[in-house]
């Protein structure tokens, strides 16, 4: 079944970790800027459109091609995440 899965870039290790660990090391993950919590409605829109084409491309392609080409997929992060305490 055609599937994309958006990640943020903060979180590709993890999204592919997760895919390995569930037998598909090959899962597509359409990777999109961190951190998405706290944009207003407009920013997320245009980094929603801004994914639309590979999206689109994941969900059109054959699945051994894009199996081979996303296994490869290499994410470096933007940013450090640094999660802030709940108590300080």
């Amino acid at each position: 079944m055609p599937t994309a899965t958006i990640c943020t870039d903060e979180f590709v290790s993890l999204g592919r970790t997760e895919a390995q660990a569930l037998g598909m090391p090959g899962l597509p993950l359409v990777v999109i800027p961190h951190p998405l919590g706290g944009l207003r409605p407009e920013e997320v829109r245009a980094r929603a459109e801004a994914a639309v084409d590979e999206v689109v491309y994941v969900l059109t392609r054959p699945a051994e091609k894009l199996s081979a080409e996303y296994r490869e997929q290499k994410v470096e992060p933007k940013s450090k995440f640094r999660p802030k305490p709940l108590f300080a």
